[in-house]
């Protein structure tokens, strides 16, 4: 059974600090050295915060593909590790606060580190448009065009012929009806 647990912050002496918040009871339920494991706990996603905050600096919109895939595969890493004893139940709110990008970005960070290799990222290539494929791609899956699409995008940026990414989210959709209809899509290529 994992502790229920939320992440705060406090401001002591002006400076903010992340703290594990759960009730006593729960304190007992964590087996051998409680202490140890909350505190091994609010270090790792201290350091989490601290990778972060190092690569993004003051703003996002400065980053690179390559940045943001980096940032991806720190928060799937910590997710992946924080799956042991405690359940955060303030994790969206928590993760948005910390790192000041939406929750839907978030989510959109990790699942591009879950779907993409790093040699798929390539940094002429806005996050943008790989956040836009990834939105289509359980129905590009499903026809068998996803590692297609991922080589094509990145064959774009390579070649500098990226659309603009609305006109690049309305090729995605051109290519699913056209792929659906049993079409060619050399049309649309």
């Amino acid at each position: 059974m994992k502790i229920p647990i939320k992440i705060i912050q406090v401001t002591t002496k002006s400076q903010v600090k992340n703290v594990i918040i759960f009730t006593s009871s729960d304190y007992f339920e964590l087996k051998n050295d409680s202490t140890l494991k909350i505190k091994k706990f609010e270090k790792l996603y201290s350091d989490v915060v601290k990778k972060i905050t190092k690569i993004k600096g003051m703003k996002y919109d400065v980053l690179s593909s390559s940045k943001y895939y980096e940032l991806g595969i720190i928060l799937k890493d910590f997710n992946t590790k924080k799956e042991h004893d405690f359940e955060i139940k303030n994790y969206n709110n928590s993760i948005s606060r910390d790192f000041g990008l939406s929750k839907d970005y978030i989510y959109d960070l990790i699942t591009i580190a879950d779907l993409f290799k790093k040699s798929e990222i390539i940094d002429s290539i806005p996050f943008s448009y790989y956040r836009a494929l990834k939105r289509k791609k359980n129905e590009l899956e499903s026809l068998g065009l996803f590692e297609e699409e991922k080589k094509r995008l990145n064959k774009m940026g390579k070649d500098k012929k990226l659309p603009g990414r609305e006109n690049y989210k309305k090729e995605l959709i051109s290519i699913i009806d056209t792929s659906k209809n049993g079409e060619n899509l050399e049309k649309i290529r």
